[in-house]
């Protein structure tokens, strides 16, 4: 008769709810487990059967209640290192772990039940996606442009209807598994006997193999097939986006839906244009004397050439925008700026001409001119 405190052995409250006293256990069941405690194993396979005893106990209802009112349970639990001796029929429909699949699910994610329903029948899986590239000028971006597509990939054989059996009726039942999907093994462990079973490797999981292939797939119940759509690219994509067409993918396995085809599109940029977003950015170039007199440039815009002026005393790394010259908007149209930065080339040399109206300008603005490193320095 055991009068060991339950309570105490899972670390739990006695008022504790049965998700607390479930998930506690789980808990202990982790860190007591034989398999972790090498060195020391015979004390983990104590302190990991009074876990189990504890649960077995504090998770039945019928049991708690007789436990809090005598301090123990009629029927001595785990004392035979395995299952109580009250156990009938298949341990994973009832024993300790409210169901052996608790433990099952504690330490691999899932339970035994659900695996083997699963495992039964070859799932349907959907067919893979394909991806394929589109390359397209930066005019197509302005204003939306369509695109052929050409390209290849797996469709479900019309003949058989993707059985890969001809006509697809030309089957018969598995050798392997006897029809069940699944072929399943018996092993003995710390628990006691555990039963496994795997998805069969000779049919699949389907139960049935084909007798005789398909003449015109060859058994794969897919055949390969060019495929050519049109497609609209909407002005304002950018480089590297990608477009989704549902379905346009490779078919599915076992009567699963087919794939989506993805297409990457590529901008071939104008070479000095950058863009960011919506707006584009370049840099212009003018000598020093353009700078403080003023000039007109012509800039390489995405529609063409555009004329800009530049007004008396720009300074070097001055920004002017050219409003609505950028690239449109993927949602609304519309476009964004023309971000130009002005550079100011400074001339390494002078002619001796060119020197002297400068060394005359400097004088007339009280510079002082240093003929030895040719540099105009400001007082």
């Amino acid at each position: 008769m055991s009068k060991k405190d339950y309570y105490e052995i899972l670390n739990v409250s006695k008022d504790a709810s049965s998700d607390e006293i479930k998930a506690a256990y789980r808990k202990l069941v982790k860190k007591w487990h034989p398999d972790l405690h090498t060195k020391d194993k015979k004390i983990a396979e104590e302190k990991f059967k009074e876990i189990r005893e504890a649960y077995e106990v504090l998770s039945d209802p019928q049991k708690r209640a007789q436990y809090d009112r005598f301090g123990y349970v009629g029927q001595q639990v785990g004392s035979q290192g395995g299952w109580s001796t009250t156990q009938q029929g298949n341990p994973f429909d009832q024993g300790p772990f409210g169901g052996f699949e608790d433990l099952f699910e504690t330490f691999f994610g899932q339970s035994p039940r659900s695996s083997s329903r699963t495992s039964a029948k070859s799932r349907a899986v959907k067919g893979e996606d394909i991806y394929v590239t589109v390359r397209i000028e930066t005019k197509d971006v302005l204003h939306g442009v369509e695109k052929e597509i050409e390209y290849t990939r797996y469709e479900v054989c019309e003949a058989c209807h993707g059985t890969g059996a001809k006509n697809g009726t030309a089957f018969k039942t598995c050798p392997k598994c006897n029809g069940t999907g699944v072929i399943r093994q018996q092993q003995r462990t710390f628990f006691g006997v555990m039963t496994t079973q795997s998805t069969c490797d000779m049919c699949g999981g389907s139960g049935k193999i084909i007798s005789e292939k398909c003449p015109v797939c060859g058994g794969r119940g897919l055949v390969t097939k060019k495929k050519k759509i049109k497609l609209r690219i909407p002005p304002g994509v950018e480089d590297g986006g990608r477009m989704r067409v549902p379905n346009g993918g490779h078919a599915g396995k076992n009567g699963g839906p087919y794939g989506d085809l993805f297409v990457v599109i590529r901008v071939k940029e104008i070479k000095g244009l950058k863009r960011d977003g919506q707006n584009v950015y370049s840099e212009v170039t003018i000598d020093f004397v353009q700078a403080a007199l003023g000039t007109t440039v012509e800039i390489d815009g995405l529609e063409g050439p555009e004329v800009k002026v530049i007004p008396a005393g720009t300074q070097p790394g001055t920004i002017f925008k050219l409003k609505g010259k950028g690239f449109p908007s993927i949602r609304n149209r519309s476009r964004g700026d023309h971000i130009v930065k002005v550079n100011v080339e400074i001339p390494r040399s002078l002619t001796k001409e060119q020197e002297e109206i400068l060394r005359k300008y400097a004088e007339t603005t009280h510079s002082t001119v240093n003929t030895k490193h040719r540099g105009f320095f400001r007082r």
